[in-house]
């Protein structure tokens, strides 16, 4: 029963290291469309500049787009990251403007590979303000558009 156990542990590992793979392949390169295949419908989105989360595969990708935007991506780098079941947490370092920016992204995965849950949180409290106008810069561009 214990070798099952690990097994089934290893497994589902190595499927949320399996999982991540599709979003560094695809976040950094500006393409969007993966996230119609990575999220799943019912997702829920907690960014840390909206209070109640955001729920639902149209509203997650447009603020993981507009959060895209507003990230300078030539300096956005994973610095750390961990797997467990089906969970992924990645700490990530960044500028915008001449602010430095880190947080990490909390991801939940089904056992199809899609996202279930997205939390990102961002520290220093100067990245959080600068955070919150270049997402509300890029909302209101996906708005005007």
């Amino acid at each position: 029963m214990l070798y099952y156990n690990i097994l089934i542990k290893y497994n589902v590992e190595m499927n949320s290291k399996k999982f991540i793979e599709q979003w560094h392949d695809n976040f950094l390169s500006g393409n969007h469309d993966f996230l119609d295949n990575i999220l799943d419908d019912n997702v829920v989105f907690n960014s840390p500049i909206v209070f109640k989360p955001i729920e639902g595969k149209l509203l997650t990708k447009l603020y993981l787009m507009a959060a895209g935007n507003s990230f300078n991506l030539e300096k956005f780098k994973y610095s750390r990251e961990v797997h467990e079941d089906l969970m992924s947490v990645l700490e990530f370092e960044t500028y915008i403007d001449e602010i430095s920016v880190n947080g990490v992204d909390i991801i939940k995965w089904n056992n199809d590979g899609k996202i279930i849950d997205f939390k990102v949180m961002v520290r220093p409290l100067q990245a959080v303000n600068k955070v919150h106008q270049k997402m509300q810069e890029a909302l209101d561009a996906f708005k005007n558009n």
